[in-house]
């Protein structure tokens, strides 16, 4: 069944334009997933039959690469900041934004589809090194996109030495080497998720193996991809000396300096990002109604800081810290993308968390969002669909609760 799917997202291309039936097809393969995980659970699955389930999640990805991106013009935007890099731009810097007319003779087809192009690099300086380097190998979408399906298979990599260290069985790497989630976002849409996630594996590796520094390293370079490894970071702070922070540093003032002539440039864009674009949030819109649109963002951040703090005192187990604090992302922050989730997969294959594995399948609602939105409506979810999104989930989290709860605190007569 998953094969099947693979190969219709892949004939189908685009599908902001069906996005009913792709949701149908989606949810066939998402339960086609759990009942193969399910199975796999079951199974002595190691050695050459693991590697062929492995080889076997590479060959889905092989037909989506050269498709047309899914449900998102992202990776447009990503080959466009390579290509600005290449020509002696800044893609942090206004006068480099996409709509400049300075960087006419730089445009093709691809640039029509690159969304907001009144706003500056938004993604932090490793990212778009990688951009640059990957442009200059091949100025395309596939080159993007075989780029971020090498970063995901290095993940599995990581993830299985991670799964042995801590001696848990290899079958798990396939909750996300087989999770839809991941063949549509990232072989079929193009986002830059694993060429950050990748960092997470590696980093519990590091630690699982007495090395710090090196997970140090690993969670700054993930956070110069995309933020969300600092505050992980900030959570596992008693295991790091602050002789650790040298080489995060020295990789991020190296990655830095070639865009610093943009000044503010740097962060406007993400700045403009938290402040001003919601989709599909939950707890954000609790605390906007409590606070108000404009202070909801800076309340999210400290309540996300303080979680780090708290995780970070307790010093718990670090895989787990780093799913609460991701989920707390999710959670408190202003937009819930459908490639958001992809920051639960590597986590979900070493800690077990059922509610947040389900979410991986219901977020692909968000997505009922493109049919008004490309109407002249909204982009926004109603109420409606964010509740059939999101409530399965919470209930199965009350449920595995009270479950642990009932194993914990034996009912007496």
């Amino acid at each position: 069944m998953l094969t099947a799917c693979a190969a219709f997202f892949a004939r189908a291309g685009d599908a902001t334009r069906a996005v009913a039936p792709h949701l149908a097809l989606y949810g066939l393969a998402f339960a086609a997933f759990l009942v193969a995980l399910h199975a796999a659970s079951r199974l002595p699955l190691a050695g050459r039959g693991l590697g062929a389930a492995l080889l076997l999640a590479l060959g889905w990805r092989a037909l989506l690469v050269p498709a047309p991106p899914l449900l998102s013009d992202d990776v447009y935007r990503y080959v466009w900041e390579g290509r600005v890099q290449r020509h002696g731009g800044n893609p942090y810097a206004w006068r480099d934004r996409p709509e400049s007319e300075r960087l006419v003779h730089l445009r093709d087809a691809g640039w029509e589809r690159i969304n907001h192009r009144d706003y500056t690099a938004i993604y932090p300086p490793l990212w778009q090194l990688a951009a640059r380097a990957t442009s200059a190998v091949h100025d395309s979408v596939t080159a993007f996109k075989l780029l971020l399906v090498g970063c995901e298979a290095l993940s599995w990599l990581a993830l299985l030495a991670l799964l042995r260290a801590r001696g848990q069985p290899g079958w798990r790497v396939l909750i996300a080497a087989w999770n839809p989630l991941a063949l549509v976002e990232i072989a079929g849409s193009g986002h830059l998720e694993p060429a950050a996630t990748l960092f997470l594996p590696l980093a519990l590796l590091s630690l699982a193996r007495g090395r710090a520094g090196a997970a140090a390293l690993a969670l700054a370079a993930g956070a110069l991809v995309k933020l969300l490894p600092g505050l992980v970071a900030l959570a596992w702070l008693r295991r790091f000396r602050p002789v650790h922070a040298i080489a995060p540093l020295a990789l991020a003032a190296v990655a830095s300096w070639p865009f610093l002539d943009a000044g503010v440039g740097l962060v406007r864009s993400a700045q403009g990002y938290a402040a001003f674009w919601r989709f599909n949030e939950s707890g954000f819109a609790l605390l906007a109604a409590l606070v108000g649109d404009a202070r909801a963002p800076q309340l999210a951040a400290a309540l996300a800081l303080g979680l780090a703090a708290l995780l970070a005192w307790r010093g718990g187990e670090p895989a787990r810290a780093a799913l609460v604090l991701v989920t707390a992302f999710l959670l408190l922050g202003p937009s819930a993308l459908p490639w958001y989730a992809l920051w639960l997969l590597p986590l979900l294959v070493v800690v077990e968390a059922p509610a947040l594995l389900l979410f991986t399948g219901t977020i692909a609602l968000a997505y009922l969002a493109l049919p008004g939105w490309q109407s002249g409506g909204e982009w926004q979810l109603p109420w409606a669909w964010r509740a059939l999104e999101y409530g399965p989930c919470a209930a199965v989290a009350a449920v595995q609760a009270w479950r642990l709860r009932s194993r914990e605190v034996p009912w007496t007569r």
